[in-house]
Parts: structure tokens; sequence; C-alpha cells
């Protein structure tokens, strides 16, 4: 399986290369095939419209009110069917969430264990800062740190999902941007976009860079780029998005290619702000720095705290089929986490060569990316979640089913049925290692 997952890889990798080299002006082998179904054209067709601030009224109220409805139906299931407490924080207090909470209330060393190796081992030092620290401003508020790590969530979701809406009709359809945002709402991982982990605020910060990228805005982008990458290692990705996309929009080899010189060299200035995006990187690692006088700690972290090591995407596939058919895990584990991140794995490259000609190079280049790295490891507990915040996914396929309207349909029921599954597993406490 590792082979046949690495083979999808690079196909899906040659695809996307040969599509943005050609779009960006390189004269390479074409024919009607690849016209139609790698090069493309679809999105060109869409003129986009302006989004007023009724839409943005109503699309942040809507939001809000979802992720109340959220919130009800988890009281409800878990008051009723479980039989449990009424300590709602609790229920949202679990995992990972701890460790971020752990930061809040004190610092990277709050939480100390025992590592043979390391011995005295920081182990939220793994956990990147963006999160904790606005939950700690919010915290000011509340002084708890519970209900401010929430309300940092909700918050920064609703701005998400207005970003996100504002930057989809920006280059399609108000009509497609309404279907992403509600898809992504509707994931069946996309719950934790109300829980105590930093899931609302990379879609909140990769919306906004997508948004600000699509205007061409570069500093706002390269600031947005910097804050996702700061809020998750995988946000470095975000990069590949703004270079595609001012690769594809200028036509760089073009350029080049006629002699034009005063454009390009005009074009290239605005690569400076999009660096600005290694500065989160830089920032996480002058934290390591600090505490360990080790700029890379956490990958130590990683490796003898919590039992992760970097490998290529096929051996990550091939240890996730190994779990689910020899390991030794609880079934509930492998239903709620193996399965779904094995399946939208092969879920996510087939809409990327599905709707390869479809959009611009640089929302597939993206996702591609971003799924990569989130299955970078030796083994992954959390590709699902990590999946709830790939945004071009959710582009990608509300622009698919935007003539397919009983697909859509589909999409939404299964997804929320879904989501209240396993949105009870993990506040019931059902093991879903995340």
């Amino acid at each position: 399986m590792r082979i046949i997952t690495l083979i999808i890889v690079i196909i899906t990798a040659l695809i996307l290369l040969y599509r943005t080299l050609v779009i960006s002006g390189v004269n390479l082998f074409q024919n009607n095939f690849t016209k139609k179904y790698i090069i493309g054209s679809s999105y060109r067709k869409y003129k986009g419209e302006k989004t007023s601030a009724a839409d943005i009224f109503s699309i942040g109220a809507q939001a809000l009110v979802f992720r109340l409805l959220i919130y009800f139906v988890s009281y409800l299931t878990l008051i009723f069917i479980a039989g449990e407490g009424t300590d709602f924080l609790q229920w949202w207090y679990k995992w990972d969430a701890s460790n971020y909470i752990g930061i809040v209330e004190g610092g990277y060393t709050n939480i100390v264990v025992q590592s043979g190796y390391l011995g005295d081992a920081y182990q939220t030092l793994a956990f990147l800062p963006l999160y904790p620290a606005l939950t700690w401003v919010v915290n000011l508020l509340f002084n708890n740190a519970l209900l401010a790590a929430l309300v940092t969530s909700v918050l920064c979701y609703i701005g998400g999902v207005i970003f996100l809406y504002m930057a989809v009709s920006l280059r399609y359809t108000k009509s497609i941007a309404e279907k992403s945002v509600i898809l992504i709402s509707v994931f069946p991982f996309s719950f934790y976009f109300g829980g105590m982990l930093p899931e609302s605020i990379v879609l909140l910060t990769a919306s906004a860079c997508i948004y600000f990228s699509f205007k061409k805005k570069w500093w706002l982008a390269g600031i947005f780029g910097m804050l996702c990458t700061l809020a998750k290692l995988q946000g470095i990705t975000i990069l590949a998005f703004m270079g595609i996309e001012w690769l594809e929009s200028n036509k760089i080899f073009l350029l080049i290619k006629e002699k034009d010189w005063k454009s390009f060299f005009k074009r290239l200035t605005d690569l400076i702000p999009m660096c600005i995006t290694f500065l989160g990187l830089i920032i996480y690692f002058i934290i390591n720095y600090y505490y360990t006088h080790d700029a890379f700690y956490f990958l130590k972290l990683q490796k003898y705290v919590w039992s992760h090591s970097f490998a290529d995407c096929g051996t990550c596939i091939k240890n996730i089929i190994y779990n689910i058919t020899r390991g030794a895990n609880e079934f509930n584990v492998i239903m709620a986490e193996y399965i779904p991140e094995l399946i939208l794995f092969f879920v996510v490259m087939y809409v990327i060569i599905r709707c390869a000609g479809r959009h611009s190079g640089s929302l597939s280049i993206f996702l591609f990316a971003y799924t990569i790295i989130s299955y970078s490891a030796d083994w992954v507990i959390s590709g699902s979640r990590y999946l709830s915040v790939a945004v071009p996914l959710f582009i990608m396929s509300a622009e698919l089913v935007e003539k397919r309207p009983i697909t859509y349909r589909f999409l939404v029921c299964a997804g929320l049925a879904l989501q209240v599954v396993f949105m009870y597993c993990h506040t019931k406490g059902i093991n879903m290692v995340v």
C-alpha cells in the first residue's frame, strides 16, 4: 500500500506542476485532453461578486447560531443519552485541550513530564503559541481559562467563515461561497471549531490570507500567513498558495520569455511581504530556544514524548491500515479516527485530480501540500481533525456540487449526522486520540 500511495501522490504532484507551469507561461506539450481536464479554465468563467456589509452580518450571525446549536446538541446528547453530569466545560476539556489550557494558565513550563531521553520535558512546547496566546487575552475578561478557550474558538470560527465567504465570492459566486461555508461547517470533524483547540484560528488566518491574496494585497496576506504558521506547523504551506497565486496571476514565465524585465522586477517585489510568513516559524523556534536552548526541541518532543517521527505519507498510510487491520487498537479509535483519516486522504487526492482544470493552481497546490505535510509522520492520530481546516477542499467541493443539488444535500445531511456522532464520542470521553 505504501508504493500505491506514493504513486498516486507523485502522479498528482506531476499534474499540478505541469498545470502551474503552463498557466504561468511555460510552453509545454498540450493536446485536447490536457487542455480540457488538466489546464482548464473553469474558474475564469466566474466574474466574482462583491460582498456587502449585510452579507457579512448575515454570515456572522448564522455562524454564531450554528455554533450555539452545536453546543446545544452536545448538551442534549450527553444529558439524555449518556446520562452525564452538567459540567459543560469539562466535556470539552480533553486530550490536547489540556495542553493548550496548561499553556494559558502557566506558560510552556506549566506541564513537565519525565522522558528517558530528555529528562524533565516541557511537553507543551510541541504546541504552537497563537491559540493559547489569544485565549490568555480573552481570559483577562472571564478569569476562566476553559470558558475563554471556547469563546476564542467561536469568535475565530465566525471570523473564519466570514473571510472564507468573502474570498470565494470574490473569485466565484455568492452561491458557491455559501456552499463552501456550509460544507466546512458540517464536515464530520468540524465540531472542533467549537472546542479548546486551534482549528478555528487556523480557519480564520488561512481564509484571511486567501482573501487578501486574491485581492493582491500581499502585505496583509503575508501577515495572516505568518499568523497561520504560528497557529499550526502545517500553516507554513499557505506560502505555497501565495507563491503559486503570484506566479499564475502574473504569468511570470511569460514575462521572462518576452523579456519584459520591467514588469518582471515590479512583480518580484511582491515576494517580499510573502516572506513574512516565515516569521511564524522563526518565532516558534525562538520560543523553543528560550526555554531549552534548542530551537528544534519540539522535534525531540514529538519523537520521545509524543512518539512521532517524520516519514513519507506512504509509510503513514501503510501504518494506518495496519492499525485498522492488525493493530491492537480499541474499536472506537478505529471507527472514529483511523478509518475516517484513511478515507479522507484518498478523497482529497481524488478531489485534487478531479478538479485539476476547474480551479487556480494555488488552491490545488495548497490543498495538496497541506495534506501531504499533515500525513508526513510514521503514524497520524488526528488526520481527520487536521483536514477540517483544509480550506481549499471545501471551496473545490462547493464548486463541484454547484450544479449537483442532490449530491450537495447528501453531503450536508451525512456531514451533520456524522458530526453529531463524532462530537458525542469526543465530549463523552470516548478515546478518539486527539
